[in-house]
């Protein structure tokens, strides 16, 4: 179990870093031009994702837990699913700055679990199930 939180981990990572990408890109495109409504679709559906995820490493850090792993994971993962949904609510009512701001804090805080799921957590079959 503990290698698929860190493979699951590394797959938040990675939509995360997409997530960011497509809202830097978004932001410039209202700033250089007329604002691109491709990447505003890409970047909505991109945080539902991002969330979708979340709730993966959540449940597969829950069993973790049960299987006699450490609680860390399971606290962690459900901060950051409820950081992702908050974030998409703040960029749906249009508080840009905060939206921005959680953005950052979200994907370093996204960045560290998934450095702590690859340094911290068991190899093999002892615990990792």
């Amino acid at each position: 179990m503990a290698q698929q939180l860190k493979i699951w981990s590394t797959v938040l990572l990675c939509v995360a870093v997409a997530q960011a990408g497509l809202g830097s890109g978004l932001g410039a495109s209202l700033i250089a031009r007329d604002k691109s409504e491709l990447l505003e679709k890409l970047h909505s559906f991109n945080a539902i994702v991002v969330i979708v995820v979340a709730a993966v490493c959540v449940v597969l850090a829950a069993v973790h837990l049960r299987r006699g792993g450490a609680r860390w994971p399971l606290v962690f993962a459900a901060s950051l699913a409820l950081g992702a949904i908050l974030q998409m609510i703040l960029g749906e009512v249009r508080v840009v700055g905060l939206h921005l701001f959680v953005g950052v804090l979200l994907l370093c805080a996204v960045t560290t679990f998934c450095s702590y799921a690859w340094r911290h957590l068991p190899s093999g079959s002892a615990v990792a199930g």
